[in-house]
């Protein structure tokens, strides 16, 4: 197997067209609530943004971890209260908010897999994971 480098702009961009491509398809074929699937996509992206945010703070010379948890308890706490807030506000439907949050896995999967530049010379062991 190839080691890959992951491009996390490249990841954000392969969701954002899957997530645009599925409501499409779901607004012309009925089988799903495009406006949901569109909420579930954003909800995921904007989530990836703040934790891009909070590893880059993390990782800076001097960071210190207590304010760092600090910001991901914060963090946990404001999505769960915005997810709560959308789903008794506007009908969501949950299963497509879920298809549409889920497609930032798939993204991920595939940039990990597919899509990502391997990781030394091509053809080589010397990108492999050893057993």
């Amino acid at each position: 197997m190839t080691l890959r480098s992951v491009d996390l702009g490249r990841v954000v961009r392969l969701t954002m067209a899957m997530v645009a491509a599925a409501a499409a398809v779901a607004a012309l074929s009925g089988a799903a609530a495009p406006v949901s699937l569109l909420l579930g996509g954003a909800f995921m992206l904007v989530n990836v943004h703040l934790i891009r945010l909070l590893v880059s703070r993390q990782i800076t010379p001097g960071a210190s971890k207590g304010v760092a948890f600090a910001l991901l308890g914060a963090k946990l706490l404001l999505l769960s209260l915005l997810l709560v807030a959308v789903f008794r506000q506007f009908p969501v439907a949950p299963l497509s908010f879920a298809f549409g949050a889920s497609l930032l896995l798939v993204a991920a999967v595939a940039e990990a897999v597919l899509l990502g530049e391997p990781v030394g010379g091509a053809g080589d062991d010397e990108g492999a994971i050893q057993d």
